[in-house]
């Protein structure tokens, strides 16, 4: 049983993206709410600086899957950091899934980031990180860009070659504040692990046997509550709706 002990945080963070259908509402009401949502995004939109971590959470179960995995802030489900290239504010962030198939580092535009159509909670977050300590945010965030930094399977906090989201940006921050800020660590709870342990067991989804032997994981709570963290904003539009889809063992074996 050991063997299944990490799985489940490759599993939801990897196909947190799987397009799941749409929502029954008709679609006259369904534009009136989404522009609602949109003029309360775009206020959100408006408060992001560089250096911010921007934090979504997606509109199906398998985002609310994901944000069990932050242990005290259950909120969100992606995150980011922002950073301006050419004048124009993106959204950094390291992810898989089906809107990412390539598994390398993107950026994409703020709108696009937290766009209302499939996100129900947004938040932005500030470290209180000096000017100096900026710059080297921006020159370590577009580097790991520019590399085409690879999303890590194994979720493995030892290696710097991949990353995955939130390891990206906390290492990110750490190395750019020569460690003045740091983040504390997750371990996978008992109730978390039985909660979603099943499900998975039906899919015979076996995980290798480094994933297995992890422990420590970086989560999105880990993150924003931080002694060197203040919120910004943040706004709940409503609670996932969409079933979940598990990968199939063909997806996740490699």
């Amino acid at each position: 049983m050991k063997k299944y002990f990490l799985l489940l945080l490759p599993v939801f963070i990897t196909f947190s993206c799987t397009d799941n259908g749409t929502s029954k509402i008709p679609a006259s009401l369904f534009d009136s709410l989404l522009n609602e949502r949109w003029k309360v995004i775009n206020v959100v939109a408006d408060s992001i600086q560089e250096g911010d971590l921007v934090l979504r959470c997606g509109d199906d179960f398998v985002s609310e899957s994901l944000s069990d995995f932050s242990q005290k802030g259950k909120l969100y489900s992606h995150s980011g950091i922002a950073m301006m290239d050419s004048g124009r504010m993106y959204i950094y962030s390291n992810m898989a899934g089906d809107i990412n198939p390539d598994e390398i580092m993107r950026r994409d535009m703020v709108d696009s980031f937290i766009t209302p159509l499939h996100n129900i909670a947004a938040g932005v977050y500030r470290y209180d990180i000096t000017n100096t300590e900026l710059e080297k945010l921006k020159s370590i965030v577009h580097a790991h860009y520019m590399n085409k930094l690879q999303f890590d399977m194994n979720f493995d906090l030892t290696t710097d070659d991949k990353m995955y989201c939130a390891e990206m940006i906390a290492k990110s921050v750490e190395q750019a504040t020569e460690k003045r800020i740091t983040f504390s660590k997750s371990l996978i709870t008992s109730s978390l692990k039985e909660k979603y342990l099943k499900k998975l067991l039906e899919k015979k989804v076996i995980p290798s046997a480094k994933v297995a032997e992890q422990r420590e994981y970086i989560a999105l709570d880990n993150l924003y509550m931080n002694t060197h963290c203040k919120e910004v904003t943040k706004i709940i539009f409503d609670k996932p709706l969409m079933p979940t889809k598990f990968p199939t063992p063909e997806n996740y074996q490699h």
